[in-house]
């Protein structure tokens, strides 16, 4: 069995300075480099502290059944990003406020870039003590980072994380970009673009709202045309210049009637660069994205979208996360959400060509 000792040699420190970093003692000062180092050979070694190390770094900790009234939370997009766009925004929102109403504050956000460093990921483990966890976004790459803190901290709640292997509370997006797709058909549209970003592999391909245009077309016998494809990999900038690009280089050829775009903030700026260009809005080519966010209603012409229950998302996983950390029962399943199709002045028009 490992023992303190054995850490110590591997490190190169003394046997006091491993159990001061084990046991969070914060009397003397220990570097960021040796606590990354010791928490690294703590892994590979396989050490476990015996029960009575246990009960001393619980009892340091105000006790295993003493509540902190504090959660982290983990994202796969960056802090800064989110925070800029109105529909994570409202998800937040809708967090807070249900934290707000049950006492609980966020003790520290991360990204889980941030956690690959290895003295950031032994703070989370085994120094920031939280009552549960929420994972904010897809975690295909980090599964076992996520399956790694759930051995420490049980209560775990995703937000359109996908992962199997906790619960998590999302919205069907393919289904959602099919009722957009379907939208566009309805109207009488048979030549119908798509504007995105990249999924979990970095291909257009993998990303759920392209697989519902893609089975949306494919079960209307629609082709699909690569040159009406615009990966913009999520940077809104892109899909105004970009689509500028494609008007421009289709010129005297089949140009789509209708796009449908991924996400309402990458459908605003393409609608301005097809108007910029002189085409008629919804007359020459329709416009629907998803996420209804607010600005969409106050654009001219007003957006079409698929209504996402964004600020329900934040309180729903909030709620549900308090439930888990009172309870041992904790299933892993996915909630989905609603999502309704708003139609406004930029699809609706009804085409007989």
């Amino acid at each position: 069995m490992t023992t303190l000792k054995d850490i110590a040699e591997a490190v190169g420190v003394s046997i006091s300075t491993v159990s001061r970093v084990i046991n969070s003692d914060v009397t003397k000062h220990v570097s960021e480099e040796t606590r990354s180092k010791i928490w690294r050979a703590v892994q590979e070694l396989g050490y476990e502290p015996n029960e009575s190390a246990r009960k001393l770094v619980m009892k340091k900790h105000a006790g295993s059944k003493q509540p902190t009234m504090q959660i982290g939370l983990i994202s796969s997009w960056t802090l800064y990003s989110a925070e800029q766009d109105p529909f994570f925004t409202t998800i937040f929102a809708g967090m807070r406020k249900m934290l707000e109403d049950f006492g609980y504050t966020f003790a520290y956000m991360y990204t889980f870039k941030e956690l690959r460093n290895e003295a950031a990921l032994q703070k989370v483990l085994y120094e920031q003590r939280v009552d549960g966890v929420v994972i904010f976004g897809d975690v295909y790459e980090d599964n076992d980072m996520v399956s790694l803190i759930q051995k420490h901290v049980p209560a775990i709640v995703g937000v359109m994380s996908d992962s199997p292997n906790i619960q998590d509370i999302n919205f069907d997006h393919i289904a959602a970009a099919e009722t957009a797709v379907n939208h566009l058909i309805e109207q009488g549209h048979r030549h119908i673009g798509y504007i995105g970003g990249y999924g979990y592999d970095g291909e257009l391909e993998s990303e759920d709202r392209y697989i519902g245009y893609k089975l949306s077309m494919q079960k209307a016998g629609l082709e699909i045309r690569k040159e009406w494809l615009i990966n913009t990999e999520w940077v809104v900038d892109r899909s105004y210049s970009w689509m500028l690009e494609m008007l421009d280089r289709n010129q005297g050829k089949q140009l789509p009637t209708a796009i449908f775009a991924a996400s309402d903030r990458l459908a605003l700026p393409a609608m301005r660069a097809a108007i910029e260009r002189g085409f008629r809005v919804p007359e020459d080519i329709a416009f629907i994205g998803i996420d209804n966010i607010e600005l969409s209603q106050y654009t001219s012409p007003p957006l079409s979208t698929i209504h996402v229950p964004k600020f329900e998302l934040g309180i729903t996983a909030i709620k549900t996360l308090i439930d888990y950390m009172q309870s041992d029962f904790r299933p892993t399943f996915q909630l989905l959400m609603p999502h309704e199709l708003i139609t406004r002045q930029s699809s609706d028009y009804h085409r007989n060509d």
